[in-house]
């Protein structure tokens, strides 16, 4: 019996440690930080000489920034897809994460005290 139940946390302990594997991030949904997501999630497509732009934090100021997530990113990515997923990035992505992406781009922006890419 308490072999059993040593299996059974050992298997979903690895479960969960592969799927977090699979996206590149840390285990845990406390560890992503709005950089780990912003280069998992946007950086593939907006990376250099992409076609949809390359953008970093560096690439907007903080109102721009701000502006485009409150008014602009569920319209601009409500049909983009997640190639290994091929789910929508929007059914993927958690309210929390998609605020802790905005808050990585304005603390970083052009006229942020800390401007950076996502690359640093």
């Amino acid at each position: 019996m308490r072999f059993t139940k040593l299996f059974t946390i050992v298997i979903w302990i690895g479960f969960i440690a592969a799927t977090s594997a699979i996206r590149g991030i840390p285990t845990g949904a406390a560890d992503e930080s709005g950089k780990d997501l912003y280069k998992i999630d946007c950086k593939v497509c907006h990376a250099k000489d992409s076609p949809h732009g390359e953008y970093t934090p560096m690439s907007l100021t903080q109102d721009q920034w701000r502006t485009f997530f409150d008014k602009k990113f569920e319209k601009t990515h409500k049909e983009v897809v997640l190639d290994e997923q091929k789910k929508k990035l929007l059914e993927f992505l958690s309210p929390d994460q998609i605020k802790k992406i905005k808050k990585f781009c304005v603390d970083h922006a052009a006229d942020s005290e800390q401007p950076q890419t996502c690359s640093e």
